[in-house]
């Protein structure tokens, strides 16, 4: 008994020992199990803060791409519109070179008409002035049964003291004393021949001169002419192969003797010679 009674202070600590442990182990799984509650309760809110910098991060890459793909569209829109613009600067200014094109040629189509009226106003007043003192004259002649009008201007015969109206398609020149002649440019084969005669000299022996000059040429084929418009006139022709050969004697106030010298197809004609012919006059 007195054991026991000494045993039970023993007991009884122990008791109070095994109690303090008890309690010591629940205080501590309870600190563990709050300690792990807290460890789960961050680990969460670090997870939903990963999430939400990584939704935050997507987001953000989106809206970066949306306006890197708008910014896009705004530059593609607005090179469109550059090029436009482009366009229409360069359609503006080739149209407004073709306008300014236009206003020259047609500038330059007017100033040129109004040259060349001015230059035919000019050359017409020349001729009408020109004509109006006698320095120019009109001849009409036929050729080929059509009538022709030419310029003729006056020449003058220092050889022999007479004066001529001289067509466009002629030269004139002194052949030897007393005789002058008027050449084709056409042609230079084809010429006339002037003598001028004495107004005294014997008509009678002029006619048989001429008549014996044209059966000189050609025997066989002369002939006289009926009419070759030339007053106070005798003609004789001879034709000789392709040459044709018209030997005229002209009386009254202004006497001479022409030898006309053509070819038998009229090239040039026998008609241009005869309407100079008809102008010749002594000078005064």
């Amino acid at each position: 008994m007195k054991k026991l009674h000494k045993l039970l202070p023993i007991v009884f600590a122990l008791m109070l020992v095994l109690a303090g442990c008890g309690t010591s182990s629940n205080s501590s799984s309870s600190d563990e199990n709050t300690t792990d509650e807290n460890q789960s309760t961050e680990t969460a809110k670090q997870n939903d803060e990963s999430a939400q910098d990584d939704a935050t991060k997507e987001e953000n890459k989106q809206q970066t791409s949306d306006e890197e793909s708008t910014n896009d569209e705004e530059s593609a829109k607005q090179e469109v519109n550059d090029d436009s613009q482009a366009e229409s600067t360069v359609s503006d200014k080739e149209e407004a070179s073709t306008e300014e094109e236009n206003v020259e040629e047609s500038k330059g189509t007017v100033e040129e008409e109004n040259t060349e009226e001015t230059a035919k106003q000019t050359q017409d007043e020349k001729q009408a002035e020109e004509e109006s003192n006698g320095t120019q004259k009109t001849l009409t002649y036929e050729s080929n049964g059509q009538s022709v009008s030419e310029k003729a201007t006056l020449t003058s015969s220092n050889n022999q003291g007479y004066n001529v109206y001289l067509l466009d398609g002629f030269t004139f020149s002194a052949e030897e004393p007393k005789k002058d002649v008027i050449t084709s440019k056409q042609n230079s084969d084809s010429f006339m021949r002037i003598e001028m005669l004495d107004e005294n000299a014997d008509m009678a022996a002029e006619e048989e001169n001429v008549k014996a000059l044209a059966q000189a040429v050609n025997p066989e084929n002369f002939k006289k002419d009926e009419s070759i418009g030339l007053a106070n006139a005798v003609s004789y022709t001879a034709v000789l192969g392709e040459d044709e050969t018209r030997f005229i004697l002209v009386k009254g106030n202004t006497p001479m003797k022409l030898s006309i010298f053509t070819k038998k197809d009229g090239n040039p004609a026998i008609a241009p010679y005869l309407a100079m012919a008809k102008t010749i006059a002594l000078a005064k």
